[in-house]
Parts: structure tokens; C-alpha cells; sequence
């Protein structure tokens, strides 16, 4: 009897992230694409990038808030957070702002309670131009 130690094909599972450890073989090849593409750009948006696959949502209001922007992906709306905010008293508080990517699904792909994933944190100025260089 062969081994399949190393000959077999190995499960094709999520990196960390929104979708950690899920087996992707399990999906079809339409659902892979669409979680892998905004499961990319999730983890783009937390290192500071620009997502890659998703497109700018020239057609979505822009909010007056600081900075949030509206893409629009295969499959998947991704909003990218960037709300000022402060924290504490005036003049005494945290400033900065509140950022993050807020991954959306239609009802479609996503029927259940949720059909978001959102990771966001507070950032001081600093902070915050230090993840994202600037941009």
C-alpha cells in the first residue's frame, strides 16, 4: 500500500484571516474565486494596501468621514474604513481615526444571520500612516 504522505494532493485551505483554516476544495470553483479574491483583499486592506481585486465603486456616495472608500469585487463588496474618531475627553482624548476592511456578501452567497466579516481598530495619526505609507 503507497503512502500518501507526500504523493497525495493536500486540502487547499484558508491562510489566516476572515476564512481561517476553511477547506476551499469543499466550494465550488465560482465560490473558491469569490472567497479567495475577497479574502485577498481583506488581508491587503489590514496591512495598509489598496485592495488588488476589487475595483473602485466610482457610483457609491462618499461619506464625509475621513476617508472610507467603496470597491466593488467578484461576488463581494469591500468597504475600507477610514472614520476619524476620537476617544476621551476633548482635548485629552485619542485622535485618529478607525480603520478597517468590512467585507459584504450578497444574501445569495451569504443567507445565513451575517453576512459580513469586518475587522476594524483604532489608529492614532501616526499609526495610521505608518500601515498605510502615507496613502
Amino acid at each position: 500500500m503507497e503512502s500518501c504522505l507526500w504523493s497525495c494532493a493536500r486540502p487547499t485551505i484558508a491562510p489566516p484571516g476572515a476564512f481561517q483554516g476553511v477547506d476551499l476544495d469543499t466550494r465550488s470553483p465560482e465560490q473558491r474565486e469569490i472567497i479567495t479574491q475577497a479574502l485577498e483583499d481583506f488581508e491587503r486592506v489590514l496591512q495598509g494596501k489598496k485592495p488588488q481585486n476589487a475595483v473602485l465603486d466610482e457610483q457609491a456616495p462618499l461619506p464625509a468621514d475621513g476617508g472610507t472608500l467603496f470597491y466593488a469585487g467578484k461576488g463581494y463588496r469591500l468597504t475600507v474604513i477610514k472614520s476619524l474618531s476620537s476617544f476621551g475627553n476633548t482635548g485629552e482624548g485619542l485622535q485618529g481615526y478607525v480603520y478597517g476592511p468590512v467585507l459584504s456578501f450578497p444574501k445569495s452567497f451569504a443567507p445565513g444571520n451575517m453576512s459580513e466579516v469586518v475587522s476594524l481598530r483604532f489608529y492614532t495619526n501616526q499609526q495610521l500612516q505608518t500601515l498605510t505609507g502615507g496613502e
